[in-house]
């Protein structure tokens, strides 16, 4: 019969026989040697042993009680403070709109055509020293007491037409100075972009040495 080395993992005991092994309550875990194993075994795993082999129950596993949850308690929804606060803001945001709105335009100026050119037109008539401008030649007579001014007169508006416009002859002396002024109407349209001459016959003044003329004014039609 096979006698069987024990070992509790520290030192060995035996050799012992089944029955002495069956008295000693080995378990399938045990580990166990004899003459002829390359190296320990599990008693589980020897088929000799098998029979002999105590069996231990499993350990009782305890089964945790579940926690108690606590009840979630839902507040009653106040439908009239809720409809004050959706109302409160939804007037907030519409007033910052508002505001943006207002400011933006502010800023951008016209947004339509109509307002585009109503304040462009309004600029052009206000101010028509800007936007009409003249010039020319001019020669004397034989005797040099009369001058005859041939010129032309340009509308660079974009949207106004001036007519009437006055013209300033302005006569200088030889050092520059203004001697005398004196004014003429033309009596013509100006479209915008326009450019149209005229003429002018005015008396000459002594001791002119040359005279130059300006836009002085003009009606809007």
């Amino acid at each position: 019969m096979q006698k069987y080395y024990l070992h509790n993992g520290t030192e060995n005991a035996g050799p012992f026989d089944l029955d002495e092994l069956k008295a000693k309550g080995i378990i399938k875990s045990t580990q166990v040697w004899c003459e002829g194993m390359e190296d320990w075994k599990e008693a589980g795993t020897v088929d000799e042993l098998k029979n002999i082999l105590t069996v231990v129950p499993p350990p009782i596993t305890k089964k945790a009680e579940p926690k108690p949850v606590a009840p979630i308690v839902k507040k009653k929804t106040n439908w009239r403070w809720f409809i004050l606060k959706v109302l409160v803001t939804t007037v907030l945001v519409l007033v910052v709109f508002a505001a943006l709105g207002e400011y933006s335009n502010s800023q951008n100026g016209p947004s339509t055509y109509e307002e585009q050119v109503m304040t462009v037109a309004e600029m052009e008539a206000n101010d028509p020293l800007t936007y009409l401008e003249t010039d020319g030649q001019y020669r004397e007579n034989f005797l040099g007491d009369r001058l005859k001014i041939k010129g032309f007169i340009k509308n660079k508006a974009t949207v106004t037409t001036y007519k009437d416009v006055t013209v300033e002859v302005v006569f200088y002396s030889k050092t520059g100075s203004e001697i005398n002024t004196e004014q003429y109407t033309i009596y013509e349209f100006y479209p915008p972009s326009a450019q149209k001459e005229f003429e002018l016959k005015v008396t000459n003044y002594g001791n002119v040495a040359k005279i130059g003329w300006r836009i002085a004014g003009a009606l809007t039609k």
